[in-house]
């Protein structure tokens, strides 16, 4: 039996919708943040991981630095 690929489900899909500041206030409190910060930083983030990774590659390195970013916010 063949394996099925499954695409990258991101878990921040969300900032990449209409639901973005809804999902930005959300990982905010947890963070310990205000929303136009967790906003702000997921742009700068998406900003700086380089176009030349394939789609799938580049978004798990957004998701890897984002991720990185909320827990450094949430424990300082």
């Amino acid at each position: 039996m063949a394996k099925h690929h499954r695409a990258y489900q991101s878990p921040f899909a969300k900032m990449l919708t209409d639901q973005r500041y809804p999902f930005a206030t959300e990982l905010a409190a947890q963070a310990g943040l205000d929303p136009s910060q967790v906003m702000f930083a997921y742009l700068k983030i998406t900003a700086s991981v380089a176009d030349s990774l394939g789609s799938e590659a580049r978004l798990k390195e957004i998701d890897r630095r984002f991720q990185s970013f909320l827990t450094d916010a949430s424990q300082a």
